[in-house]
């Protein structure tokens, strides 16, 4: 069978502990960006994490999302124990367990260099540790495998995960990321001046900048034949592409993302005709979104709705994919099409439908698009039936 089964949703970031608290915030158009442009967790959502978390994963906040978030997929998926000694797992992060090295900086400017302090938080800092922990913890016997793309990352993840299972590596994969705030990320965006502190808007003719944000996501996959009834949807397509254009802009005309999006109709054997609704990357940058939208625009005649939601819960990173891969199965559950937020009058060299509130709309498939620094482009197309 070439679509396959998504039976296991869990998330978390600043709009919510959960995926039900986040569908319903982004659903009402409602933001957690603060003042300052980013979207973090609050303390009493740290708090309510940590509640059920061990305290061998406290050691970082990529361990407690790690952990939290890893664990609602797998309630969610009704898999096993037994289940998971065929499945496998894959991981997608940026940054990792950074905060891990990050809160030992201070003690070394400030106390000198210890050898010892620095091979112990060097140590955790192998951005594939938190995939073999979290493998090791929920006793997932199959491969595992990190992917660390920048922002394509975790929706790159879901295509390795989907090629697995097809070609018969696994029965079952896990497959999502975790993004955490850190001096890094916040430092380095801010060199390229791309960050802005109002809130984010997606395609708008005053768009900014972005806003970072945190969080991470879970997807429980598993070949077609198999016996779980229950489904979010199902992964009919997949494409990758590299355009290598620059190391941080995508191609001015979105070459390398239109060949992602072609391929991965191609491998769902649908049409373009065929997609009621992108849920872009709108990042909210002025060359990104010009470049994804002259993708869209030179392959989708028919228009369809076009949304972005990191307006809402801000660019999450190598995570984005599979949070926004999440929100949008239980969107199409519901038969609804995500606003996005903050949006108002839409660059005059962008044409493309976008909506400002939640719209009730039938449809069968829709496709997620990422785009990431050094031009890796990724699209999924999922739909609400098996494609035979």
């Amino acid at each position: 069978m070439k679509s396959i089964k998504v039976v296991g949703l869990g998330a978390t970031c600043a709009n919510g502990v959960n995926k039900e608290e986040i569908f319903a915030s982004i659903s009402q158009g409602s933001s957690a960006i603060l003042d300052s442009g980013l979207a973090t967790l609050s303390d009493l959502q740290w708090q309510e994490i940590s509640k059920n978390v061990p305290a061998e994963f406290r050691d970082s906040r990529c361990s407690l999302l790690n952990v939290h978030s890893l664990r609602a997929a797998l309630q969610d998926s009704g898999w096993s124990q037994g289940d998971l000694k065929e499945t496998g797992f894959i991981f997608a992060s940026t940054t990792s367990q950074i905060d891990q090295w990050e809160k030992h900086l201070p003690f070394y400017k400030k106390n000198g260099y210890d050898l010892e302090k620095i091979k112990s938080s060097v140590a955790n800092q192998s951005l594939g540790t938190p995939a073999l922990r979290l493998a090791e913890f929920f006793e997932i016997k199959g491969p595992v495998s990190l992917i660390t793309s920048s922002c394509t990352a975790s929706l790159q993840a879901i295509a390795m995960a989907t090629l697995w299972i097809r070609t018969g590596k696994v029965k079952r994969c896990v497959v999502g990321g975790t993004e955490i705030q850190s001096d890094l990320t916040r430092v380095g965006f801010g060199s390229l001046r791309l960050l802005s502190k109002e809130n984010a808007k997606p395609f708008d003719k005053a768009r900014t900048g972005i806003n970072l944000g945190e969080g991470s996501a879970f997807l429980c996959l598993e070949h077609g034949d198999l016996r779980s009834e229950k489904a979010w949807g199902f992964v009919s397509g997949v494409g990758l592409s590299t355009d290598a254009h620059h190391p941080t802009s995508p191609h001015p005309e979105g070459l390398g993302s239109q060949r992602a999006i072609q391929m991965a109709l191609q491998n769902a054997e649908l049409s373009a005709s065929d997609i009621a609704w992108i849920y872009s990357h709108g990042t909210g940058s002025p060359a990104n979104d010009l470049a994804e939208a002259k993708a869209i625009n030179q392959l989708f005649s028919q228009n369809p709705f076009v949304t972005s939601t990191k307006s809402s819960h801000g660019h999450t990173l190598g995570a984005s994919g599979a949070l926004e891969s999440a929100m949008g199965l239980m969107a199409m559950k519901k038969q609804q099409i995500l606003p996005t937020a903050y949006f108002e009058n839409a660059d005059e060299n962008i044409h493309l439908q976008i909506p400002k509130t939640t719209v009730n709309h039938k449809y069968s498939h829709f496709l997620k698009n990422s785009l990431g620094f050094g031009g890796i482009n990724a699209a999924v197309v999922y739909s609400a039936e098996a494609q035979a």
